[in-house]
């Protein structure tokens, strides 16, 4: 039986608004639930190994200070010739599954790394299995190994944990891609390409259309990056990850066709990258906020800023209360945000640039 209180922290888990909350919530929430000393979450980079460590205890203290060495020791995990950590299945599996507690403490990855250590079992789990990002929930226990309930919960709570993520990541590409595009104005149209796997280019939208069209081959469907700048472009956007989950756009000079220029790319967990660029010889565009919201919608965020109600608003602007709300909810869509604090943040950010 799983039980209520692994179905009360289910239900936070699904409702988690970000990968940071998602993260807090497991690193919190299940070590009463499970039974486990510790739990963490870490990150892992194609083309630098382990990049980031999430908890609370000492364990996650000491793997975090130490990044450099957790990549170095990696090949002396006990597990690291037993399980393939690339495909580790769609369920957990723990650490007494392969190795016995005393061949686990005296392996030279954890002799160097923590020394003496209590921990006698540790389940492990992959939250992110994709191409530019992969992350791993592991709960370490020092009282013998992992129960059958424990496991039950784990699995349970990894598999809606997945889908959470899956989730956030496609939200916040939306939103990000969103923003980009509201950011441009008719004066200023947004050309969109696609990077695929296989570093083909790919037109999106009409004004990159319009672009291929002028700048490839009349047989050229597609335009190749050069092995060499997309390894390049593979390293810079390495460096876009927030968390193993979130990637922010970043500034690069690429040759789609026209010469080089500056492009804005967004990488995606599965591999593809999203590259926005402003049609070539038209004008910049205007503020981000004054492209973004009409007029009205600008005046409402100015006092919905200053902490007055819809109603309030209304009344001060001469509209409806309803008007209001309608232009909220036109808000939220641009700003790519699900109610009003948000929308407040991410307004007054825009207003200051950030």
């Amino acid at each position: 039986m799983l039980g209520k209180s692994y179905f009360d922290v289910a239900r936070a888990i699904h409702r988690a608004g970000s990968f940071d909350d998602l993260v807090e919530l497991l690193v919190t929430e299940l070590p009463l639930l499970l039974g486990a000393d510790e739990v963490l979450v870490t990150g892992v980079s194609p083309l630098s190994g382990f990049c980031s460590v999430a908890g609370h205890g000492p364990i996650a203290k000491v793997l975090a200070e130490r990044i450099g060495d957790v990549n170095r020791l990696m090949p002396e995990h006990p597990l690291s010739r037993r399980v393939d950590f690339e495909n580790p299945g769609d369920l957990g599996f723990a650490l007494s599954d392969f190795v016995s507690p005393e061949e686990y403490r005296s392996s030279a990855f954890v002799r160097e790394l923590f020394g003496q250590t209590e921990t006698s079992d540790v389940l492990f789990g992959m939250l992110v299995q994709q191409r530019r990002r992969k992350a791993f929930l592991q709960c370490y226990f020092s009282g013998g190994s992992v129960g059958l309930q424990a496991r039950e919960r784990f699995d349970a709570i990894l598999l809606t944990a997945r889908g959470v993520a899956d989730r956030l990541e496609a939200h916040h590409v939306e939103s990000s891609v969103r923003r980009r595009i509201f950011a441009g104005s008719a004066k200023s149209p947004l050309a969109i390409f696609i990077v695929n796997l296989q570093a083909e280019i790919c037109p999106l939208n009409h004004a990159a259309v319009e672009l291929a069209e002028r700048w490839w081959e009349a047989d050229e469907a597609l335009r190749m990056l050069p092995p060499s700048r997309y390894a390049e472009l593979e390293k810079v956007l390495d460096a876009s990850w927030e968390n193993p989950v979130d990637a922010h756009w970043s500034d690069v000079t690429l040759d789609l066709g026209g010469g080089e220029m500056a492009v804005h790319a967004l990488p995606k967990l599965s591999g593809e990258i999203i590259l926005i660029l402003q049609m070539p010889g038209v004008a910049e565009a205007m503020d981000e906020v004054s492209s973004i919201l009409t007029r009205r919608q600008r005046e409402i965020m100015d006092w919905i800023a200053e902490g007055k109600t819809s109603g309030e608003a209304a009344i001060i602007l001469g509209i409806s209360p309803r008007t209001v709300e309608k232009h909220l909810e036109a808000v939220f869509q641009r700003l790519g945000v699900e109610n009003r604090i948000a929308a407040m943040r991410r307004y007054l950010d825009l207003k200051r640039g950030l």
